[in-house]
């Protein structure tokens, strides 16, 4: 059971609350110091106050690392009576979230795409503090809070762009899918609390686990369970069918909100997924009955139509943040592979780290890909990608940039992207039984639609190094764009050349922070937790030749003439007994 409530707990969560702390001091600098200015110093002061609160959230939470943890990656403490991960899960992803907030941050100081810096700047940082705590989070209750707050956030920075209406379209757009879907992701938390009796993520793999039938087999209700779960996570990561609002969003929204829904959004999201289907719901991963698949089956159907729509959409798209909408989509169809992978791996914690590994990078690489909306967006007022012919010539280190970011996406080696999208299709080849054939279909496609990918992808780059322009010169892009645009392209080919550096580190955070139940492959083909926790058949079997052993010294002393014989070795050695 979790310990209860201590000065270490706020000691460690310290890089939260000042971020929390920190967005009301933004409300109140801009209604107080900066009350009366124009909106263009509003804007700056704001984002170097909001930089500031970020870096030094940031150093707090190194420090505490090394203070309170160490080098040591063994199981990460709970803190708050068990809610929150107090450990290197969480100090990671939060330098990692930090991160990103940074480089949106930058890109929101481009330009005045709002009047309502105090409250654009609070909410930023406030959907940061939400995104910490829905991958801190290790009860379903705490999921759900941190990911409807991290939801209100964006709603509204959605909707700061009061010049266009596209923008205010989008926000509503946003609210109502986004109402719905919590609305069912709550209902399918209810259902699994009514089965466990409980709201630990942990625990309820632990009891769904002793069961003694893997899957959903004649499971009606985990069944709709699992259906309503996976609704309210398609939406969170906008996989197919549940994809409506991305495009539409992406568009209207102010550039550096897209960017923020495309990484901070979907890292946060997809690691609850991990936690939530892969841990706690591990169980109900697979069974050998192709009519009972378990979520398994679900989410292979869904993770293909995601991947597969994504890339053939993206391929008419004119619009630069709708092209990016779509690749968001595809992607989010490769990272639904992973957390399949994580479902049927004997070892869950190696295929985590590899989704990990590549939800780093197509964050960086995403983030970089809106800088170069956003730049144009400022200067011209559109995003189509006619707007970046012959950007290229004018500005040749730029395009040195995008070429590596794009070849990233696409996976094409030596960029990080093509060792991201190699070591989570190589997890999910490695699952034994039955499912083996789901997830070489599963590669396969992915293969397949990552070569559809390089004809949009590529279209840009064409666009950008052979196509003549015939507008005007963009103005020069400053610090605010150059450092994301710059970072990403840097660190994708790093990672790249160095790819042992980010796994390792993402492995440590998988094993330290991520629970799962211990699996193994039966004859029969499907994964089953490991001997100890359930006794499949094949164990009872394996169990009944020492059950029988027993009865027969039994039945031969009844039938031997001389009764008093097995009382001698009571003066003897003790050891013959049991060897009669």
């Amino acid at each position: 059971m979790p310990s209860g409530l201590s000065i270490q707990d706020f000691v460690i969560f310290s890089p939260v609350i000042l971020l929390t702390i920190w967005g009301l001091l933004s409300l109140i600098f801009d209604l107080t110091l900066l009350a009366g200015q124009d909106s263009t110093t509003r804007n700056r002061a704001l984002g170097m106050w909001t930089l500031a609160g970020l870096v030094g959230s940031l150093v707090l939470s190194q420090f505490l690392s090394y203070k309170f943890m160490g080098p040591s990656a063994g199981t990460d403490p709970k803190i708050f009576f068990g809610s929150l991960n107090g450990g290197v899960l969480f100090i990671q992803f939060t330098s990692l979230v930090i991160l990103f907030a940074v480089l949106i941050t930058c890109l929101s100081m481009v330009w005045n795409f709002t009047s309502h810096w105090g409250e654009y700047y609070a909410m930023l940082i406030w959907s940061s503090v939400s995104m910490i705590l829905l991958i801190a989070a290790e009860d379903l209750l705490t999921l759900f809070l941190a990911l409807e707050t991290m939801t209100i956030c964006l709603y509204l920075m959605t909707a700061m762009e009061k010049s266009k209406q596209r923008s205010a379209e989008a926000g509503l757009k946003y609210f109502v899918y986004g109402s719905v879907s919590s609305a069912l992701f709550l209902f399918g938390i209810s259902l699994v609390y009514g089965m466990t009796g409980t709201l630990s993520i942990s625990e309820i793999g632990h009891i769904l686990s002793s069961t003694e039938k893997p899957g959903l087999t004649g499971n009606v209700v985990g069944g709709v369970a699992v259906l309503l779960i996976l609704v309210g996570f398609g939406f969170k990561v906008s996989a197919v069918p549940f994809h409506q609002w991305a495009p539409d969003v992406y568009e209207g929204a102010p550039t550096p909100v897209s960017a923020w829904l495309a990484s901070g959004s979907k890292l946060a999201s997809l690691v609850a997924m991990v936690k939530v289907m892969g841990g706690g719901l591990g169980s109900w991963a697979s069974t050998n009955s192709p009519t009972s698949p378990g979520w398994v089956g679900l989410l292979a159907l869904i993770a293909a139509a995601t991947m597969t729509y994504g890339n053939f959409a993206a391929l008419g798209q004119k619009n630069l943040k709708r092209l990016l909408a779509y690749s968001s989509i595809a992607h989010a169809g490769y990272m639904l592979v992973g957390v399949i992978a994580v479902g049927l791996s004997t070892e869950p914690e190696e295929a985590a780290a590899a989704l990990f590994f590549y939800l780093v990078v197509y964050g960086l690489t995403t983030i970089a890909g809106f800088a170069l909306a956003a730049w144009i967006d400022r200067d011209r007022g559109t995003e189509e990608v006619e707007d970046l012919n012959g950007l290229a010539r004018r500005h040749p280190y730029v395009g040195v940039a995008v070429c590596i970011l794009m070849l990233s996406m696409i996976g094409i080696p030596p960029t990080a992207g093509f060792f991201g999208k190699l070591y989570m299709f190589m997890e999910a080849l490695n699952v034994g039984g039955t499912d083996k054939v789901t997830m070489v279909g599963l590669v396969a496609l992915g293969l397949f639609n990552s070569v559809v990918s390089a004809f949009y992808y590529i279209r840009i780059l064409k666009a950008m190094f052979f196509r003549e322009s015939d507008r005007a010169e963009l103005k020069p892009m400053g610090p605010e764009i150059a450092l994301p645009l710059g970072l990403g392209a840097v660190l994708t080919l790093f990672f790249g050349l160095n790819s042992s550096i980010l796994l390792t580190d993402m492995e440590s955070v998988s094993r330290s922070g991520l629970h799962f139940t211990q699996r193994s492959v039966n004859p029969d083909g499907y994964n089953i937790p490991a001997p100890g926790v359930v006794k499949p058949a094949a164990l009872k079997e394996a169990a009944k030749p020492a059950a029988i052993s027993k009865p027969a010294p039994a039945k031969s002393s009844a039938t031997t003439t001389k009764p008093a014989t097995p009382a001698k070795p009571a003066t003897g050695s003790p050891a013959a007994a049991p060897k009669s």
